[in-house]
């Protein structure tokens, strides 16, 4: 990357627009920045570095409202623009954010042949960050290490810790990855580890949940079951037995069920065909009786058939009824139109004789028209003028109250400038008294953060303390409360064992063997009493026996887990130099330094509002100045075109008519002669298109009337014909109209009576042939009581399912025992299997995050790799400053008890020794953190090919060198700046300005903020 232009308005202290046109330092290759302290060196670089990743260069110049210009108005918004060249494409980017709560805004082209195209689809941050990154192929932290180097950061590299190497180097080189697969095995440890307990408690409640699957019973299986160790493959021979006990018990409950079954079978099939025959006697009965009351129905029938063919004679007829009707209609409708349109006909004629005689009366007026066009025009003709005039009355009357006006301003802006500056008095003494306020803060800050450390891990140690001891006395607790538990459990073991005694010692006899050591001599017999033993709370013993135990190891693992972690605790708050009893005397002395501190913030606040006062003070003093000059201008001027415009105005005026002496006077007039012609010209229109529009009327009438007067003869000959032919139709079929009329029935009706009969005549004959049928089989035959076979069938029922649900019962007894045993396997199985993968994960977390025998983590060990690769490169350029003293060395020395490998150690080849990088000079550390900065440069670059250093800017430093050590450091930035590179340098040292072609010249104005200049030798 390569800028061209860099423009900052409202940025820091440039507060108007600021243009660095880096064009003319190219052909140089190198030049110094130079200025005053705080005239804004840095915010140059600020400014590169906000417009490419929207922050600061530096950690404490990060946030953009740092970057905010005191000097600005508030109306101005803070905006960075750069452009900038990437391996021969130019690119601008421009960046502004709301100070006054508006939104950010931000911008990114490409521009190619003058054609400026986006960058990016769409301008948000993510976005162009990421276009960002791409081009240049660096990211923030990478660039601000090896392009843009800080004032006072870049040495950090060179002299801090493996901790904090181990953070830079995992920004620039992005290792984090590495972290990540930390985090990701021991993310698969825990699923791990989790999976490979589940399984052994899946595996325990298996074996516990068998009394609740099975019925409990003198056997093995039981027997196993309340030892206090419980063998699993015993536990699966004894399923097996359990298992065959059960088939047999099934095997003969299903003998019985069958043989019921096949009874039942046998009373059902004759229950049925009982049951048919009763249904058969009883359908008989019914049609029969239906039959019957068909057979009366009869005559009613035929009446309705007689009525069906009445009805289809007078249907055939009725549309000749209707057509007659129709015509009859039409008739009537022809008279009353041939009425109406002779009434219309003679209206019309009535009217256009009215019209006629009105235009004629119109027609009259026509010579008036002449007449006021002719005044019209002479009106028209005086208008501008009176115009004219009227307006030169309106410029005096306005130009007499802007001199007045003008007067009144001047004197307000004099007594306006004297208040103000007695205002900017008073502003500056406040300034000052908040300044002397406010030279303490960071120090303050500071000593609050390191305080608040302090503070947060002594309560850290002390919150895990209580929890230590909250976690002791709950664990001496649950032992309590295992040991009386386990206690009860054996006082009930030793009771049954003394039971089983008792019942031996009941059959032992002198002289007989004895069941468990065979002796025939029994010289002390157990003679005290059973205790009858309730199984139940024996199972129940045992698992509160068990359950006490398992919260007894939960607390224990907590207690361990928490104690390791105070350690860790303790150390971390021995390095801070802290101690737990002084917590109070820290958080007294915090609450002290944090009121100091919210004062010192208000004050800065304060101190920034106020200079913005004063800023906003002197801009309004430069813009009164200005406007109290204007303003006497003003003045002067006024009065000048006051007095022409009165005289221009008074010549105007005696060119008036005598007749009219305003312009209102005159518009009135011909407003009023218009007017007239108008109406006088519209009545003359309008009565000629009345009389037109009449005419056509009259003649419409006319045809209208002859019309109607034929359509009436045509419907009347029509009428009688229809007539006619509906009296004959009748006569033809022995109707009268009254007949006629009765007999009509709807479609509907008739369709009706017609399904009535068919279904009459179709259920008498089909009763009749099933009457037939069915009486000579069911002749001599009764319906039989079926409620004794019934009663038999439903006992026998009953019996059934009994012997189903108990045969059921068992054979889930039988699946139960098979599905125990196939989980038992199936746990045995994952068991091994999460084991197994539980060693290996832990082994490779392990070995990865450092718990090895070199103690180092696997990001760390590729983190050492590229540190050898920066010291190597860095050395080439060592080598030529300290003139062949100093080496750099990557050694893995201890560090306390934090890993270590990221060490950095100088090689002193006048004494032959290797020291700590912390023991060289100022000058002698600005040289290897230049070398390790250029280093760090180079290799990246040869790790990831795509990038390409144009540029590299450094702040400060060249001050601690001696006058030989300053030139060889000159030397290596001109060997620098002939490989291609644009190097710029701010710095004091008057011979390195002397020494460079090029100055970028920043100078601090008095009025506070800044200007920047380019020389060029």
């Amino acid at each position: 990357m390569k800028p061209i232009k860099l423009s900052m308005t409202a940025f820091g202290p440039y507060h108007q627009k600021e243009i660095i046109d880096f064009t003319k330092l190219h052909e140089h290759g190198i030049f110094v920045v130079s200025g005053a302290t705080g005239a804004g060196k840095t915010t140059i670089f600020d400014a590169i570095t906000f417009a490419l990743y929207d922050s600061g260069s530096g950690e404490d110049r990060e946030k953009s409202l740092f970057l905010r210009s005191d000097f600005a108005d508030e109306s101005v918004d803070t905006e960075v623009e750069l452009e900038f060249e990437v391996r021969g494409r130019l690119y601008r980017i421009w960046r502004k954010f709301g100070h006054d709560g508006a939104s950010a805004k931000r911008e990114f082209f490409e521009i190619t042949d003058g054609v400026i195209v986006p960058a990016v689809e769409k301008f948000q941050v993510k976005l162009i960050q990421s276009k960002v990154e791409e081009l240049i192929g660096l990211t923030q932290s990478q660039f601000n290490q090896i392009v843009m180097l800080p004032q006072g950061e870049f040495q950090k590299l060179l002299t801090s810790e493996s901790k904090h190497k181990e953070e830079i180097f995992r920004k620039i080189f992005k290792t984090e990855r590495f972290t990540k697969m930390v985090e990701l095995l021991k993310e698969k440890k825990n699923i791990a580890e989790k999976h490979y307990e589940q399984a052994r408690m899946q595996q325990d409640n298996t074996i516990h949940e068998i009394r609740s699957r099975l019925p409990h019973r003198e056997s093995e299986l039981f027997s196993l079951l309340n030892n206090d160790v419980i063998n699993l493959y015993q536990v699966k021979s004894a399923l097996q037995t359990e298992q065959q006990y059960y088939e047999d018990q099934c095997t003969a409950l299903k003998g019985e069920y069958d043989a019921s079954k096949k009874e039942l079978q046998k009373l059902v099939k004759t229950l049925n065909e009982q049951r048919l025959l009763n249904e058969r006697i009883e359908k008989f009965l019914i049609r029969k009786e239906r039959l019957e009351e068909l057979l009366q129905q009869k005559d009613k029938i035929q009446a309705e058939q007689q009525k069906l063919v009445l009805a289809k004679k007078a249907n055939q007829i009725e549309p000749l009824e209707r057509e007659y009707e129709k015509v009859k209609r039409q008739l009537e409708q022809a008279e009353v139109s041939l009425e109406k349109a002779n009434t219309d006909y003679q209206r019309a004629q009535a009217q256009l004789q009215q019209a006629t005689n009105h235009y004629q009366e119109q027609k009259q007026q026509e010579p008036l028209l002449d007449n006021y066009t002719k005044s019209i025009s002479q009106l028209e003709q005086l208008v501008p003028i009176y115009q004219s005039i009227n307006t030169q009355r309106e410029n005096v009357s306005k130009l007499a109250e802007n001199q007045k006006n003008a007067k009144q301003l001047f004197d307000k802006l004099q007594n306006e400038a004297l208040s103000l500056k007695e205002k900017q008095q008073q502003q500056q003494a406040i300034i000052n008294e908040l300044e002397d306020a406010t030279v303490t803060y960071h120090e303050t800050y500071e000593t609050h953060a390191a305080l608040t450390r302090k503070i947060e891990m002594a309560k850290e140690v002390a919150a895990i303390q209580m929890n230590v001891d909250s976690l002791v006395n709950q664990l001496a607790g649950k032992k309590r409360i295992a040991d009386e538990a386990q206690q009860k459990l054996k006082n009930m073991e030793q009771q049954i064992r003394s039971n089983h005694a008792t019942f031996l010692a009941a059959s032992l006899h002198h002289g007989e063997a004895c069941p468990v050591c065979g002796s025939t001599n029994h010289p002390a017999i157990h003679n005290s009493e059973a205790v009858v033993i309730d199984e139940d709370a024996l199972a129940q013993l045992r698992q509160e026996a068990d359950r006490t135990m398992q919260s007894f190891y939960q607390v224990t693992s907590k207690l361990d887990v928490e104690k390791a972690t105070l350690d860790q605790k303790i150390s971390a708050l021995q390095l801070l130099d802290a101690q737990l009893s002084k917590l109070h005397e820290y958080e007294q002395h915090l609450a002290e330094l944090t009121a100091k501190l919210s004062k010192q913030k208000q004050q800065q606040a304060q101190l920034v509002t106020e200079k913005k006062m004063m800023a906003q003070l002197l801009e309004s003093k430069e813009v009164l100045q200005g406007r109290i000059e204007k303003g006497q201008q003003y003045v002067i001027d006024i009065d000048k075109q006051y007095a022409q415009e009165k005289g221009k105005l008074e010549q105007s005026e005696q060119s008036l008519l005598p007749q009219f002496s305003t312009l209102d006077e005159v518009t009135q007039e011909l407003a009023n002669h218009q007017q007239k012609h108008h109406q006088l010209k519209a009545a003359i229109q309008n009565a000629l298109e009345a009389m037109q529009k009449i005419q056509l009327d009259e003649k419409s009438c006319e045809v209208n009337y002859h019309h109607a007067k034929n359509l009436v003869t045509e419907k009347q000959q029509e009428s009688l014909l229809a007539q006619k032919e509906f009296e004959s139709a009748l006569q033809q079929e022995g109707f009268d109209l009254e007949k006629y009329k009765t007999a009509l029935l709807p479609l509907n009706i008739q369709q009706q009576i017609q399904d009535a009969v068919e279904a009459y005549k179709q259920n008498v004959h089909t009763l009749s042939v099933q009457i037939a049928e069915e009486e000579p089989l069911l002749e001599g035959k009764e319906q039989a009581d079926l409620t004794a076979s019934e009663q038999q069938i439903h006992e026998l029922n009953e019996q059934i399912e009994e012997h189903y649900s108990k045969m059921t019962l068992i054979q889930s007894y039988v699946e139960q025992c098979k599905e125990t045993r196939d989980k038992l396997d199936q746990s045995a199985q994952q068991i091994e299997s999460y084991k197994e993968k539980l060693m290996q994960v832990e082994h490779v977390y392990n070995l990865i995050r450092g718990q090895n025998d070199a103690k180092i983590s696997f990001e760390r060990f590729v983190q050492i790799g590229y540190l050898e690769k920066v010291t190597h490169a860095a050395n080439e350029r060592l080598r030529v400053l300290s003139n062949g003293q100093y080496f750099l060395k990557s050694t893995g020395r201890k560090e306390g008890n934090a890993q270590s490998g990221l060490s950095i150690d100088v090689y002193d080849s006048h004494t032959g020794q290797t020291r700590d990088v912390k023991t060289l000079s100022g000058g002698e550390k600005f040289n290897a953190s230049l070398s390790l900065a250029l280093g760090m440069a180079d290799v990246i670059q040869s790790v990831q090919g795509s990038v390409h250093i144009d540029t590299m800017f450094i702040d400060e430093g060249f001050g601690t060198l001696d006058e030989e050590a300053l030139r060889r450091a000159i030397d290596i930035l001109i060997d620098l700046q002939q490989t291609g590179r644009l190097i710029g340098v701010i710095s004091h040292v008057a011979e390195l300005k002397a020494a460079m072609p090029a100055i970028l010249q920043v100078q601090k104005l008095k009025e506070g903020y800044s200007k920047t200049e380019i020389i060029i030798k």
